[in-house]
């Protein structure tokens, strides 16, 4: 969410843009000329920002990187106008009333880049300060000032017919809200009533039916508030209470079912609309090209992290890990650092790594070697199972001794021929009964051994171009993610009958995830890699609940992440605390 310009405590028009995550707000640059009561959308990769107040209305129209916070003037508006609204369908804008200095707007105007703005419709009456916004397609327009006062009436927006219409009337008169959609709803947020206080309700109104209802309040009286809508959340910035301006971050959430909504301070470093109840407890992330593990909790604050400084000793690196489990009940955790050829055994208490199989930065298949091992997790013997890709083999190290205790599949023989070949294995997970479950890179391959080393199933996941990391989610029934753009997540059968599968498009499509597993709740937690986010996504409504790290966007600090690879639970709900019947390779 971009913040550009608005008034201060003094009333004064402020030519800050800044960027708002995480709960706050950080400088991102300047506008070249200061001003208030403007409106902005976001069309494309740029955000444009219409009109607005200083000493009186202007009518410029400013372009806005979000990225580098480079502005650059983008046309103008027939008439200088200030007090308007705004809402983006298809690439247009579409400016909603507003105010000349000198008399209110009736006209609707749309606008697209490059372009010319042009009226596009009318309103029964001038109106200003109204709560606009885009859902289904449509421009809603509720509330305002008109020349007799402030307004209820609701009014409907058709681009395709160009036609406004009442869809109805809100429960008080109000101007000065703020406006946002979520699942198809429409919220009219705060604002003033008719004898100009500031008003907590937030209303409800369904677009398809008119029907419009309460729907919560917000945490104190608010109006005047810059408003953006996300895929789970509206966010909301600033504003005007009883006593003056505030600088209050809320999120407005929308509860299961209904309409209703609940307005609370963001906080923490969630992606807005998170709910940390859908987690059962801390979660265990590998942060591959911060060269980092971290544990958050389900509101998002790290209580571990490793290394810090001083944790590795002379001569010691840690880079790149992809996975990283817990073991001995969270006293330890086992870290595959792939691409380094090495895994780590690290003690969550001392921060210190207390062994290692391999050389780091050199590949090799003789003893104490391995090639891009994978998913390596300890067993309550105090043995480590782990895949090792390019030798296209799984291993069983037993670490007292420094060797292997077990092997399956034949070293270089990158074929699908289980257990004596495997193509490329990606993972080896426990599942009930002591046994284990296999991906294969090569030809797409999951295979489910029993724990005597029998092969009871072996499915090509449908539509699958690069399973990966496949695991149990209760007897029979199987996760794994397709390591992909556009990825996806999907639940299967030993016979490869499709139960659930979770491709989205748009904002919120999967870009490479690498790694899912159940939680209890009958939500999954998984890694999307190269969107740099850790998620859970509710298989019912198959809608992102929550979310650590920001789309598409890198970083270091905390809420940021870079090329997550690997996830797990906090004991008692780790992957090995799951199936403490697996006791090695199967067979062995």
């Amino acid at each position: 969410m971009t913040l550009l310009g608005g008034l201060d405590s003094s009333d004064t028009s402020r030519p800050a843009i800044q960027r708002l995550s995480s709960g706050s707000a950080t400088s991102l640059g300047t506008l070249q000329t200061p001003v208030h009561d403007a409106a902005a959308v976001r069309l494309g990769s740029a955000v444009y920002l219409f009109g607005g107040g200083q000493s009186s209305s202007v009518s410029s129209i400013v372009r806005l990187d979000p990225a580098t916070g480079q502005t650059q003037p983008a046309g103008s508006l027939p008439q200088p106008n200030s007090d308007l609204g705004a809402a983006a369908i298809n690439g247009t804008a579409y400016l909603v009333g507003g105010y000349t200095s000198r008399a209110p707007l009736d006209t609707i105007l749309a606008w697209r880049p490059g372009g010319t703005p042009a009226v596009v419709g009318k309103l029964p009456q001038p109106l200003r300060y109204a709560a606009v916004t885009a859902v289904l397609g449509k421009v809603l327009i509720a509330g305002g000032d008109t020349p007799q006062g402030p307004s209820r009436q609701v009014l409907e927006f058709d681009p395709s017919t160009r036609q406004v219409s009442s869809l109805g009337t809100l429960p008080q008169a109000v101007s000065h809200a703020a406006a946002g959609s979520l699942g198809g709803y429409a919220y009219v947020i705060g604002g003033r009533t008719g004898n100009g206080t500031p008003t907590r309700d937030i209303t409800a109104i369904d677009p398809r039916t008119g029907a419009i209802s309460p729907a919560g309040q917000l945490p104190q009286a608010l109006s005047d508030a810059t408003v953006a809508g996300l895929s789970q959340t509206i966010m909301l910035a600033g504003g005007r209470s009883s006593g003056g301006a505030v600088d209050n971050i809320l999120e407005l959430t929308r509860g299961r079912g209904g309409t209703g909504a609940r307005a609370t301070k963001a906080s923490g470093y969630l992606t807005p609309g998170s709910d940390p109840s859908v987690l059962p407890g801390n979660v265990l992330i590998a942060d591959k090209l911060n060269n980092r593990l971290l544990e958050v909790t389900p509101q998002g604050k790290i209580v571990w992290r490793f290394p810090r400084s001083g944790d590795l000793t002379g001569g010691q690196s840690f880079l790149i890990p992809d996975d990283a489990f817990y073991a001995n009940g969270g006293q330890q955790i086992i870290a595959t650092q792939e691409d380094n050829y090495v895994i780590s055994v690290i003690d969550t208490a001392t921060h210190k790594i207390l062994y290692r199989y391999g050389h780091p930065g050199v590949p090799g298949s003789s003893a104490n070697y391995v090639f891009n091992p994978d998913d390596a997790i300890q067993l309550r013997n105090g043995n480590i199972i782990a895949a090792d890709i390019k030798n296209c083999r799984l291993i069983e190290i037993r670490p007292q001794q420094h060797n292997l205790a077990a092997q399956l599949g034949e070293t270089g023989n990158c074929v699908h021929d289980p257990p004596n070949a495997f193509g490329s294995p990606n993972g080896a997970f426990p599942i009930s009964g002591g046994g284990v479950v296999v991906t294969e890179i090569n030809g797409d391959w999951v295979d489910v051994f029993d724990r005597n080393g029998k092969l009871t199933a072996a499915t090509n996941p449908p539509g699958y171009g690069y399973p990966s990391d496949t695991n149990e989610v209760r007897p029979g029934v199987y996760l794994t993610v397709d390591y992909e753009q556009p990825g996806g997540i999907m639940e299967f059968d030993a016979h490869g009958k499709v139960l659930w599968r979770y491709s989205p498009s748009g904002p919120d499509e999967l870009n490479h995830p690498s790694l899912a597993l159940p939680l209890p709740n009958g939500d999954v937690l998984a890694n999307d890699d190269y969107n740099h986010r850790v998620i859970v996504v509710d298989p019912r409504t198959n809608r992102i609940v929550w979310q650590y790290g920001h789309t598409g966007v890198t970083g270091t600090s905390p809420g940021y992440l870079n090329n997550p690879d690997g996830v797990d639970l906090a004991s008692p709900h780790s992957l090995i605390d799951r199936f403490p019947g697996v006791r090695g390779l199967p067979g062995h």
